[in-house]
């Protein structure tokens, strides 16, 4: 079973919800997925992608002004649809160092078109995205990581951020500046260093977390950590949801309620 939207402006808001008796063979990895335009700006920029046999994700949150940020998320999940379509295969287990170089080359990729088509069109120049994109098994998370989107993971009631910001604010943290908790509220945390398609080359960010039984991961855009800034009401949040469905629209709304200053997209995957 493959999922995959890309965002209708038409609509504020959209959300997908994969059940266990949805999934099939692969009942145990229930989905939630949730994005929504925010009470400021007039478009989103946000996009998603899930495919439930690979179980293979992807959010992209576009950037650039005008309609370049939509263009740049958009070209960053083409490329990951167009491998799942012509190149993957369910019946074969990659392993997760060939998970990891599918997903750094798909990443470089991304980037590659992304510059191309700015630099076609001089109105493009500046144009990039962020991007997480991972596979997800019942012993191993594998992603890729480029910018200030972020991945979670949800185990023991504890929420653990697993991806470091290619962000300003972060270079400030590293360096003993500020503190992990300034750094959640300074005034330039929404400047990212290095994003996909803004240089002819991109340092891609991959890596392989474990997981275990019980694991929830949650991937989201800025419009989430940078509105509930406190990890342990994100985790409790999740934790009083009676299923995936539930948490996501409430983690949104939450960042709505907060203000709601940019595009929020959060995506949840349980494994059990």
């Amino acid at each position: 079973m493959k999922f995959d939207i890309f965002q209708n402006r038409a609509r504020n808001d959209s959300s997908y919800f994969l059940n266990h008796k949805q999934l099939g063979r692969y009942k145990k990895m229930q989905f939630a997925v949730k994005t929504d335009t925010g009470k400021i700006r007039d478009r989103n920029e946000d996009l998603y992608y899930f495919d439930a046999q690979l179980q293979l994700f992807a959010i992209a949150d576009g950037m650039g002004g005008h309609e370049r940020g939509d263009i740049a998320s958009r070209i960053a999940l083409e490329v990951i649809k167009e491998w799942v379509e012509t190149q993957a295969s369910p019946q074969i287990d990659l392993g997760p160092m060939k998970r990891l170089g599918v997903l750094r080359d798909l990443a470089k990729e991304a980037n590659q078109r992304i510059y191309t088509s700015a630099e076609s069109q001089n109105k493009g120049r500046g144009m990039g995205t962020t991007l997480i994109a991972g596979f997800i098994t019942y012993s191993y998370l594998a992603y890729v990581h480029v910018g200030d989107s972020r991945l979670y993971v949800l185990r023991d009631e504890k929420l653990n951020q697993i991806t470091t910001d290619d962000s300003f604010v972060q270079k400030m943290v590293k360096k003993g500046e500020i503190t992990p908790e300034e750094g959640r509220v300074h005034e330039k945390r929404n400047i990212i260093t290095q994003a996909i398609g803004l240089k002819r080359t991109v340092a891609v960010n991959a890596d392989a977390y474990p997981l275990v039984p019980g694991d929830i991961v949650l991937a989201c855009t800025d419009g989430l950590h940078d509105l509930i800034i406190d990890d342990n009401e994100i985790a409790n949040i999740i934790l009083a949801a009676a299923d995936l469905k539930e948490a996501s629209d409430t983690l949104v709304n939450t960042a709505l309620d907060y203000g709601g200053t940019d595009n929020v997209t959060v995506l949840l995957v349980a494994v059990d």
